[in-house]
């Protein structure tokens, strides 16, 4: 679980963490201010971390009817295979990304700006005439054979990872 706990406290930080491991702890679910005694945190602190996680799939609600007014309540709950589904998800997310931005290194001739860090497509570069817009200084063209072998291998990693994910869920299911 540490992987997820580093994934979860940078995703949504430490109450969502807690919260998220309190709900993994009891089955049933609990609703928002049981969780918020149990943690002794605040109930919209609690809150906020529910809907932030519940907004990236690592939890769910569900709602029942307390009494004959109409009154509803709701329990949160989760288990490892959301949890797992909600990684994967966002695995998935991260891979196109990296996909994108390889996509853009292996297809276009890059330039610099040594100034202010602003890189341009070649395009950009020969609208300005080889100059930066911002400062005005001669644009550098960039070898991003690094860039592009970093990227190479970020992407071949998460496709492993995502792979497995995808065997270990569908043997789990």
């Amino acid at each position: 679980m540490d992987e997820v706990s580093y994934v979860l406290r940078a995703l949504v930080g430490e109450v969502g963490e807690k919260v998220l491991m309190l709900l993994l702890e009891h089955e049933e679910g609990l609703d928002d201010e049981e969780i918020a005694e149990k943690l002794g945190l605040r109930i919209n602190d609690v809150r906020r971390a529910l809907y932030e996680l519940a907004k990236m799939g690592f939890v769910e609600q569900q709602r029942i009817a307390r009494g004959e007014l109409a009154r509803h309540s709701y329990r949160w709950r989760t288990d490892k295979g959301m949890i797992a589904r909600a990684l994967l998800q966002r695995k998935r997310a991260t891979l196109k990304k990296l996909e994108e931005r390889l996509a853009v290194e292996e297809s276009s001739v890059l330039y610099l700006c040594p100034i202010d860090g602003y890189r341009y497509t070649f395009d950009e570069a020969f609208e300005n005439y080889f100059t930066c817009p911002r400062c005005g200084s001669d644009l550098i063209e960039i070898n991003n054979e690094e860039i592009k072998k970093v990227l190479r291998q970020l992407v071949d990693k998460l496709r492993e990872e995502i792979a497995r994910d995808e065997a270990a869920l569908s043997r789990s299911v």
